[in-house]
């Protein structure tokens, strides 16, 4: 009788850790679809190159001081990548001055076709709008503001 019973409750564990499973596969495969839709909606340069045209240099500076004025605004910059994710990254616009850093938004899709992620240490230009400044802590532990910038399109430069 007790081992009927502990292979009923050890079957029941089975296929309740099954269905759990069956969950975390499905969003795994719903991820890849995501995924392979980005990477294929990726642009080349030639092909963002036509759309380029909208989008204007506004410095560092304008964005961290009239946030409200050019909320929206579509714009470009340079920069070198310093943390990198899934779906934002950290890029210097001055190397020498670390509070001139912004938070770039992105996706797969807003990379130049052919990459598949930004890594650290990349030259890049962004194009994107942007969206607004944040609040973070720094690694001193002093709040900073930083503006945030969601791309369009993403490429990597020599320069």
């Amino acid at each position: 009788m007790v081992k009927r019973i502990t292979l009923i409750l050890l079957f029941l564990f089975l296929c309740g850790a099954f269905i759990l499973n069956i969950d975390t596969v499905g969003d795994g495969v719903q991820k890849v679809k995501q995924d392979s839709h980005e990477l294929s909606s990726q642009l080349t340069e030639t092909e963002f190159k036509t759309k380029k045209n909208n989008y204007s240099y506004v410095s560092f500076d304008n964005l961290y001081e009239n946030p409200q004025i050019y909320k929206n605004t579509k714009i470009y910059q340079k920069g070198l990548v310093l943390e990198s994710d899934e779906d934002f990254a950290i890029v210097s616009l001055d190397l020498k001055d670390r509070s001139k850093d912004v938070k770039i938004n992105y996706d797969l899709s807003t990379l130049s076709k052919g990459m598949s992620r930004l890594e650290t240490g990349n030259r890049i230009q962004v194009f994107g709008k942007f969206s607004d400044v944040e609040n973070y802590t720094n690694e001193k532990g002093r709040v900073m503001t930083r503006p945030v910038i969601n791309a369009k399109f993403i490429r990597v430069t020599n320069s």
